[in-house]
């Protein structure tokens, strides 16, 4: 038949029925055209269909009635058009589960198969996993197994379990029938000897019984006679080679690999196997991989193992070569007896899909050919400006401070480290598609492994980080004072690009302009692949090589890119770059129209907005990261290390002097007031205390060599040739620890914003740098309300109070009029982070598991006076009954009374009087036990998901991010009012999966609710310590 199909490429109906055939010809797979293919009462078995009969892609009609097939091939069910198929009387045991994916197929026929097992109907898709939600998966089962978690048999995906089972027991049938027929020829000797037997003692005749014997030896060696002349199955005659198998595979060879379920990858570099550290369905088309199956027999000992070797589309002959020589060396290795599996690039098997949860990535690119030698690629650090919001323009700029702008965010690209920088009067819109940016470049043009830096306006520590690769000194920079950012109109424009094609004419060369217009843009289907292409940008000259372009073509350009680049007037950072095709960097395509095919989402627009119908048939899946949804809560400090870690740290405080700001100056505080903070005030902190010289960071380290420089200048030799201090003792190796000067700047939550750089600026911050800085090292940092470090906090030993509003000073006109002040007591995790707040002046806000305290104002003698009230409720800890008791009998000093009331215990009617009357309140607070806030975010580049400190405040929630809590009964997702559409779909989508993650482990349903920024509801914000309104926001403000 192979002659005659080379005839029959129209052939549309083609009838093969009772014609003994054990297998179907190969080339039938060649009749494309092919709709009707009969093959009924043959002899046809699993092995005789070919596995490229899923080439006939018209086929409609498929009829293998009366055949022998134990089980379909899953090349059959990539025939999508197949209306009809006949397998009757056949010795089915299973079916594929990709028969349920022929969406056209209404008639299918196995009577008479009385083993076959039909596989479970999938599920239909789950809605959430689709374009609209970036094709993530949001399912538990695979959220846990990204994070590195063992799935619960609840969260496994049944159908692909029960399918794997089928498998397993249709190999053990057809095993076991082919046992059964190897051992039939052994019991019919066994049965014949059994009956001459009994032959022998009937008729006791020895004549008889020797003649007998004599024709069953014949019958004997004529059977083991034919069981020679028998042909051998082919793994019978495979002996394995005496190889060293070290070099190839040394983890199989040590039992670090292949000893355990799972699944393994290995990446041709080189002419060798390669390990990869993790075995994902991604692939890079220019290169081959070998992919080992290990999983375990059913009702067997043992490990069944499954090789295939995928080859890319683009991929170099030696590659493909050695995978296939690799993977039959690994099969030998492993002593298998099943065949190695070819995958071929958009033709993978159903099966080998179904190792990587039926996705599979192939990105461009590869690792270099093992028969060349090709040079590291070399970049060059080039620092871009970026404009716009909606279509972001990258600007070429000098790597100087000169350059940089606060109102712009610029990208650094140095190789393997690219840096993103935010202005600080840059916009988040640009921000986010800055980073979306640096992202594209890392995947097109780094395969992933370029480091990828993101300083945003607020990381002041990391500052360095970017200047240091750039010229120039950072403090020439012009801060922005006053300015904003809504006044400022960004008037640059990209110059039109000029797009040329190289031609070869007769003895000269020819270089026509292509046209293009704003209704017919610049597009990548302008590009041949036989031609070569220029590219003049103004700020770049591109050369773009065909691939199947003339060398000579590609000569020509190269030298033309340079006589271009130099014919114009261009700026200094203008280079020739060049593009093969296929692998074009990130910059050239976004000079053309909707050249967008690595990253197909758009991190700060609607999905519905940015995913074309081209790039959602790949189902590209966007990069998340929710493993902080899966780890457990941090377990709270004990009381005891608490109380150790406090003692230290006051233990080593030498001094401390407290300062509060009062418009520019600068006044002492009365020792009365030191842990009194008024939320509308700056304070300031200076603390001296004792650090080991290991735990400097670089700063302080810095300034300590300098200081021991300028001492040791100064200091005279003694009798023995030492310094004064030196020599003669172990006093040097005892000297671990150096005072170190802190200054921390306290910032209440309702204070104005400039402060910090009204302080920064000030005189009195250069005297403090010139006077305590000339005897240690000095260091600021800056602390926001209710966000304090533990190690602050602990100086003042439990009595931290925040009052709101101004701190009362001499030089008021008025007095504020005395009114009732609630404060709540309450500990975050652990007694270090203790804090009293004032609160709203109601009963609502009381909780039976903390503690207030009331200061009433009262009359005596006709003079004002304050009665103190601690209010101690009735499910509170010991701790904190302790310590509100404490706070109130020493931390204010302007009262005239103290009374300690315990819940439920008669409270006076001033009390109740005084917070608004009695009213229903919440009597258990066990809430904080377990309640949790996760930030969602695209600040990285991606969508991420992690966890604030149990010690978290009402400032925590970010208006540019999505928020979510957990409160034990509740899932609350807070929106903020400058958060993404995509941070809000995905935020929403994360709460539902770490719903269902908290019930599979604790059978506890709670409650999912949606709150929006200002229209918080009592029960969000009985959470919080010392709720308040938020302040109002300009336009584009942080």
């Amino acid at each position: 038949m192979s002659s005659l199909t080379e005839c029959w490429t129209e052939l549309i109906t083609l009838n093969l029925t009772e014609n003994k055939l054990t297998e179907i010809p190969a080339c039938i797979c060649k009749l494309t055209k092919l709709k009707r293919l009969y093959l009924n009462g043959n002899k046809i078995t699993f092995e005789g269909v070919p596995s490229l009969i899923g080439k006939l892609q018209n086929l409609e009609v498929f009829m293998a009635a009366r055949n022998s097939m134990t089980c379909v091939p899953d090349s059959l069910c990539k025939c999508s058009n197949l209306r009809q198929m006949d397998l009757s009387s056949n010795q089915l045991v299973a079916l594929p589960a990709s028969i349920w994916e022929l969406k056209q197929l209404t008639n299918l026929n196995t009577d008479d198969n009385p083993n076959l097992v039909m596989p479970e109907k999938p599920p239909p898709e789950v809605k959430g996993s689709g374009a609209e939600f970036y094709n993530v998966d949001f399912s538990l089962y695979n959220q846990r197994k990204v994070a590195g978690l063992k799935p619960s048999a609840e969260t496994m995906p049944q159908k692909d379990k029960e399918a794997e089972r089928k498998k397993l027991r249709a190999r053990l049938r057809i095993k076991q029938a082919q046992l059964k027929e190897e051992e039939g020829g052994k019991q019919d000797s066994n049965k014949f000897l059994k009956g001459l037997s009994e032959y022998k003692e009937d008729s006791g005749s020895v004549s008889t019984y020797l003649s007998s014997r004599a024709r069953l030896n014949q019958n004997e060696n004529q059977d083991e006679e034919r069981k020679e002349i028998k042909s051998k199955k082919w793994t019978d005659a495979l002996t394995k080679p005496a190889l060293d198998y070290t070099e190839l595979f040394p983890d199989v060879v040590n039992g670090s690999v292949g000893q355990e379920e799972g699944l393994y990858m290995w990446r041709i570099d080189n002419f060798l196997p390669l390990l990869l550290d993790d075995a994902v369905g991604r692939f890079y088309e220019a290169d081959c991989y070998i992919i080992l199956h290990a999983s375990q027999r059913e009702n067997l000992p043992g490990l069944l193992y499954d090789i295939h070797f995928w080859i890319g589309a683009k991929c170099e002959i030696d590659k493909k070569a050695c995978a296939a020589i690799h993977a039959v060396h690994l099969r030998n290795m492993l002593g298998c007896d099943n065949r190695t599996t070819r995958e071929e690039q958009g033709d993978e098997s159903d099966e080998f899909i179904l190792y990587f949860d039926g996705d599979i990535e192939v990105l461009e690119g590869g690792s270099e050919s093992g028969f060349f030698q090709v040079e590291e690629t070399i970049y060059i650090k080039r620092l871009f400006k970026c404009h716009g919001q909606n279509n972001i323009l990258l600007e070429p700029v000098e790597s100087h401070v000169d350059s940089i702008d606060h109102r712009h965010s610029y990208l650094l690209d140095d190789g393997m480290d690219i840096v993103v920088w935010f202005g600080k009067l840059s916009k988040l819109t640009q921000n986010k598609k800055t980073t979306l940016f640096a992202e594209k470049i890392n995947k097109l043009e780094r395969k992933n492994k370029a480091t990828i830096t993101v300083i945003t306006k607020y990381e002041s520590e990391k500052q360095h980080v970017f200047f240091s690769m750039l010229e120039g000194d950072p403090s020439s920079i012009k801060e922005p004072t006053g300015e904003k950012i809504e006044d400022y109109e960004d008037t640059y424009s990209v110059p039109t690009p000029k797009l040329y094609e190289v031609h070869l004419g007769v003895g000269y060369l020819e270089l026509p302009q292509l046209e293009f217009s704003v209704n017919r843009p610049m597009t990548q289907q302008m590009l041949r692949t036989q031609r070569v292409y220029l590219l003049d940008t103004y700020t770049d000259v591109f050369v773009w090589v065909g691939a199947h372009s003339d060398r000579l073509l590609r000569a020509a350009a190269a030298k033309l890119s340079g006589e271009i680049l130099k014919m114009i007037k261009r700026p200094a950072t203008a280079i020739v770059n060049t593009c093969f095709e296929g692998v074009e960097s990130a910059l050239f395509r976004s000079f053309f129209h909707k050249w967008d095919d690595i990253v197909a989402v758009d991190f700060t627009r609607a999905a519905d907005k940015v995913i074309a119908p081209s790039t959602t048939e790949g189902k590209e899946e966007m990069k998340v990261d929710l493993t902080a949804l899966f780890i457990k809560r941090e377990p709270p400090m004990s009381p005891a290390d608490c109380t150790e870690y406090r003692e230290q740290w006051k233990e080593n405080l030498e001094t401390m002097s407290c300062f509060v700001m009062e418009g520019k100056n600068y006044t002492r505080l009365p020792a009365g007031e030191q842990g009194h903070f008024y939320t509308e005030n700056c304070y300031i902190f200076l603390c001296t205390y004792w650090m080991f010289i290991s735990d400097f960071n670089d700063d302080l380290l810095e300034q300590y060599v300098i200081l021991q420089k300028k001492q040791s200048t100064g200091k005279k030799k003694n009798e023995d040739g030492y310094e004064d201090g030196e020599g003669g003792s172990d006093e040097e190796e005892e000297e671990e620890e150096a005072l170190v000067c802190r200054v921390y700047f306290w910032q209440g939550r309702d204070a104005s914003k400039v402060c910090w750089p009204q302080y920064s600026l000030s005189s009195f911050r250069a005297k403090i740098r010139e006077k305590i800085g000339s005897k240690m090292p000095v260091e600021d940092e800056r602390c926001f309300q209710q966000q304090e470090s533990v190690k602050f906090l602990s100086y003042f030993n439990g009595k931290f109070i925040i009052h709101k509003g101004k701190r009362p000073g001499n030089n008021d006109l008025e007095t504020p009029e005395p009114r009732p002040r609630l404060y709540q007591v309450r500990q975050n995790g652990n007694i270090l982070a203790q804090r009293c707040v004032e609160v709203g002046c109601s009963s609502l806000l009381l909780n039976s598991g903390f503690c207030y305290i009331l200061k009433v104002p009262a009359e005596k003698d006709g003079d004002m006076c304050y009665i103190l009230y601690v209010w101690i409720g009735s499910r509170s800890s010991e701790e904190l009954m302790n310590a509100s008791i404490e706070i109130g009998k020493e931390a204010f000093d302007d009262v005239d009374t103290v009374s300690v009331l315990y819940e439920g215990t008669n409270e006076p009617d001033i009390f109740w009087s005084a917070v608004g009357g009695r009213r229903p309140y919440d009597n258990q607070a066990d809430w904080m036990d377990v309640i949790r806030l996760f930030r969602c975010s695209n600040e990285r580049g991606y969508f991420a998901v992690s966890e604030k400190c149990s010690d978290f405040c009402q400032d925590d929630l970010s208006d540019e991010d999505v928020m979510i809590l957990d409160s034990g009964t509740d899932v609350f997702v807070w929106i903020g009012e400058e958060s993404s559409d995509v941070e809000r779909k995905l935020a929403l989508k994360s709460a539902q999966l770490y719903q269902q993650h908290i019930q599979d482990l604790s059978g506890e349903a709670r409650k999912l609710s949606i709150v929006r920024r200002g229209k918080e509801n009592l029960k969000f914000i009985k959470l919080f310590h010392g709720w308040g309104p938020f302040r109002a926001r300009t336009k584009n403000s942080s």
